[in-house]
């Protein structure tokens, strides 16, 4: 039975808890494994390692550092990988992330494997507009090396779906535009119930504070400063908001000052790394992510699935592509103060419009979002590139 299964090989940078790692572990663990044998190859981090572990994954860890691609560490990686895919028979390379790709990519064409290249990041998005977005990699450059090298590329968005057309870097036949899935509960935990008495008394929030949460890495790209220009001003008619910034990153201290130089420490809390951002959603009453830069956010479904309603950028990743404005969710220019207070003013004040809009975006999230189609896409995938 072992030998009749398709087996892949993903290969990934990291097993941290960033969106591309918990998507692939969703993914995976909805993976029929009775015609699949799945592996997982990694380097350095490892905070999701039991959770892949226990969904009978097997585990190859590559490399012990973050190693850039343009390093001596590449030749070694791509070996060790070439002799995992040899020993183990794999058919399909899977892969997720930018470095994972340049190696993996390398590593399959040696072995003669089927590469289907997963796009999490911001590698086939004009440069301009990358920067414009407070972007920022170089390694993004040497993707021209790896011009038609994958057998299917699964881009998040219509964006990056263009762009691949516009710059000839893979003809239509080859991409596939599969946005991500979660794993949905029939019946969802409503904002204000469950864990919502927990967390106000955790933070030290009156019972009648209307939390309005932003999970970020605190990075230039998440626009993190817009989120205080927010607050500024929507505390001005509702002095029971409190902004929680669930994060951090390189701008912690930076917005951490921006926050106490604003008189804000009262209703802006920036409360650092948070592992259990599910709970946090359980008694958030508003969820707001301004961002320049996402693909398909994890963090917006994960709103969505709990009924909280989401203010969210327009124009950016495939955010445009499901939320209906004013209905589903609300969007709005991350380039641009005007309309983001209003719209958390209109919410705040109004129970049932967010109760409205919540309940619209759950509906839409399990319309659209759920893992178990997203899994079911990859297996037709997958075995039709067996066939063929």
């Amino acid at each position: 039975m072992s030998d009749q299964k398709i087996k892949v090989l993903h290969i990934i940078k990291t097993l941290g808890l960033g969106g591309a790692e918990v998507n692939l572990l969703n993914l995976l663990s909805f993976m029929d494994q009775r015609q699949f044998e799945l592996h997982v190859a990694y380097s350095y981090g490892g905070e999701l390692e039991p959770k892949f572990l226990e969904a009978g994954i097997k585990l190859c860890k590559y490399a012990e550092k973050d190693h850039k691609v343009k390093s001596f560490a590449t030749v070694g990686i791509v070996a060790r990988l070439v002799e995992y895919i040899r020993k183990h028979k794999i058919q399909i390379v899977h892969t997720h992330t930018f470095s994972a790709h340049i190696w993996g990519a390398a590593a399959a064409k040696l072995t003669g494997c089927r590469i289907v290249e997963h796009v999490h990041d911001f590698r086939y998005l004009e440069p301009e507009d990358f920067v414009r977005r407070r972007g920022f990699n170089n390694q993004y450059k040497f993707i021209k090396y790896f011009k038609n090298v994958s057998d299917r590329v699964v881009v998040l968005t219509r964006q990056n779906q263009e762009f691949l057309l516009q710059e000839g870097i893979y003809p239509l036949s080859r991409i596939r535009e599969y946005q991500n899935g979660i794993p949905l509960t029939s019946v969802p935990a409503h904002p204000g119930r469950k864990e919502r008495d927990a967390i106000l008394q955790e933070f030290g929030l009156d019972k009648n504070a209307l939390i309005v949460l932003t999970p970020i890495r605190v990075a230039p790209e998440k626009n993190a400063d817009l989120v205080i220009r927010i607050a500024a001003q929507v505390v001005k008619r509702v002095p029971n908001a409190v902004f929680l910034i669930a994060g951090d990153g390189p701008l912690f201290q930076e917005v951490s000052q921006e926050i106490e130089k604003r008189n804000l420490t009262a209703n802006v809390k920036l409360i650092g790394y948070y592992a259990q951002i599910g709970r946090l959603l359980e008694g958030a009453d508003i969820f707001l992510l301004p961002s320049f830069l996402e693909l398909h956010s994890i963090a917006i479904l994960e709103a969505m699935s709990k009924a909280v309603a989401v203010v969210i950028s327009k124009d950016v990743g495939c955010n445009s592509e499901f939320i209906r404005d004013w209905e589903n969710g609300i969007l709005l220019d991350p380039f641009a103060d005007d309309g983001w207070a209003e719209a958390i003013v209109a919410l705040c004040e109004n129970e049932n419009l967010r109760r409205k809009i919540g309940e619209a975006g759950l509906a839409t999230c399990r319309e659209k979002f759920d893992i178990k189609d997203a899994a079911a896409r990859f297996v037709d995938l997958y075995q039709d590139l067996v066939k063929r």
